[in-house]
Formats: C-alpha cells, structure tokens, sequence
C-alpha cells in the first residue's frame, strides 16, 4: 500500500510512522535526530545524505552523485555511449566535505568542487566541469515514491525519494572532437537522507525501457536494506509496490549476467552489462565497496493480469558500506 503524502518527514518531535508514502516528503530536516548525543554527533557519524541522478537512454547511460557520509563527502559521475562505446568517469573524496549544519532538502543547492546541483520548481540543474563537461536538466514530478523505513540498533530511520522516467536533457564535452547528447523521459532520482546501519549492505536495479505494447515501464528494486519497502513498479507513470526481489549473479559482476526477480512473479529480467563503474574507497572512517553494471535489460511484467515483454537501459549494484 502506498500511503498518502506526507509534508514534512519529523511531525511531533519524531519521524512519521515507517511506510511509503507518495510523492516527495518536502521537509526532511533531520536536526532533532542529528545531535543526539553530543553537538552535531549523528549528523558527523551516522547521518548519509546524497543525490543520484540516472539517465538510461537507447544513446546514453550517464550517473551523477554527490554525497555528504559525514565524515567525508564524495562525488561521481560517468557516462557511457552505445555508439562509440565509450565510458568516462571521475570522482572526488573530500575530507567534512560539508559544513556542520548541512541539512538539506533535494531543492537545496548541493555543491562538491565542481560538481554542483541547484533546483527550482522541480528543476533541477546538475553540472559537472573537470575531465569533461556535463550539464544535465531534469524535471521532477509528482509521481516518485518517498520511504521512510526502520534502521538498526539506535538508528532511528532511513529516509528515500525515488522517481522514475523524467524528462531529461544530457549534454557531454570530452574536449575532444565528439560530444554526446540525449532528451527524453529517461531521468531517475535517488534522495536519500537518513540514518542507515554502520555496516550496510544492497544489491539494486533500476531501469526504464518499453513494453511490447509501447507502454512505458521504470523499476527501482533493492534487497537487504531498507527493509525492502523501495520496491516500485511504474507502468505509464502509474505506481505499484512489488515484493521482494531476489538477485542472481555472481563474480566478476561486471561481465557477468544478472537475473533478478520478484517473489511475487510480477517482475522477471536480465541484465547484460556493457561495462561497470567500481569504487573500492577505504577512508579509515568510511569504506566503501560497490560495483555497478550497466547496460541492456528484457524480461517480462504482469501488468493487469496479463504478461508482457520490455526490454530496457538500466544499472544494478553490489554494495558494502561501512560508515
């Protein structure tokens, strides 16, 4: 069941009940929670907070995130062309990257050396400027997901947005003589903000393709965190939750196949990588250990009863934290 949307994600001095909840939670002030324990304790050691954008077109897969762990604040980005078969990537780690009292919503201005994130209205401008230029445009709607699920221990709760097959525009300069370019409704966002375990451990998919009756179809699966409430079917825009996923894969996760599924059988694909980004960060204070592949998926859906083909551009990950 998806529950009614919510305004602000701490109402009478806690968090709303654990659920998931439609459309984007506004407010997702965390402050009550961030110094328990001494001044700014949890936002340092415990709160993770990041955005993740993904653009799955037939032209480009293209990934772009920054991340405030606390301790250390990161950023990536990458993207890899199906005509040239190209993949670039950078990334940066920066030492209490963020200030004390960062404490933000996704329409706050989010800025990494140069990598930089600032929305309006639900438009969101995304703009990188290092190995290679990229500026990505995207719109948000009113048709994402927002989680609030249980954590561990004395974590309190972790907190998602997730949002699916958004209108996008994607420009990338190597410096060299190609560029690269794509628009169309291939965005994804991924706003996390919460309180996750110290050790913590997912696999995950997302993608957006097309089924044989032309109907659009976005997923987002995890397993092993958040109590596996993330996981949203969007058929035409239209949200259905699923049932836990299950993943069948094995090392070196880059050139192998994925198989994923849901117990419910609503959902069955394959993943075929292209290629992966990888990072194997080890800070002392916050490691960090995850492979994501990349490329083409098919399977089949259930949608009103009826099974269906699609074939998709999507991403799955392997990954351990601890932080």
């Amino acid at each position: 069941m998806i529950l009614s949307k919510q305004s602000e994600l701490i109402q009478n001095n806690t968090h709303i009940p654990f659920g998931v909840y439609d459309d984007l939670i506004q407010n997702v002030d965390t402050h009550i929670f961030d110094k328990k324990g001494g001044l700014t304790k949890k936002r340092r050691t415990e709160r993770k907070t990041w955005i993740y954008v993904g653009v799955f077109s037939p032209e480009l897969i293209c990934g772009f995130a920054i991340v405030d762990a606390g301790m250390v604040a990161t950023a990536f980005t990458y993207f890899y062309s199906f005509k040239d078969m190209v993949f670039e990537e950078d990334k940066i780690t920066v030492p209490l990257g963020f200030s004390n009292n960062f404490n933000p919503n996704l329409d706050s201005e989010w800025k990494l050396k140069n990598y930089s994130i600032k929305t309006e209205n639900g438009k969101m401008k995304l703009h990188y400027n290092g190995k290679f230029k990229l500026y990505i445009d995207l719109e948000n709607n009113e048709k994402g997901v927002s989680v609030v699920a249980p954590s561990k221990k004395e974590r309190p709760f972790n907190f998602t947005y997730k949002n699916m097959s958004l209108p996008v525009k994607v420009q990338i300069n190597t410096g060299k003589t190609n560029t690269y370019a794509t628009s169309g409704n291939y965005g994804s966002i991924d706003f996390t903000k919460g309180f996750p375990p110290r050790e913590t451990i997912w696999n995950w998919l997302s993608f957006i393709g097309i089924t044989e009756t032309q109907k659009t179809i976005s997923v987002n699966l995890v397993d092993r965190f958040n109590e596996n409430m993330e996981n949203v079917l969007w058929i035409d825009g239209q949200k259905t939750r699923l049932s836990d996923a299950v993943f069948n894969m094995h090392p070196p996760f880059d050139k192998t196949d994925w198989l994923i599924e849901t117990k419910d059988g609503v959902l069955k694909c394959h993943l075929s990588p292209c290629g992966a980004r990888k990072e194997d960060l080890n800070a002392l204070i916050a490691k960090s250990k995850f492979t994501q592949p990349f490329g083409k998926l098919d399977g089949t859906v259930i949608i009103d009863g009826k099974e269906e083909k699609f074939t998709a551009i999507g991403v799955a990950e392997d990954h351990h934290a601890v932080w």
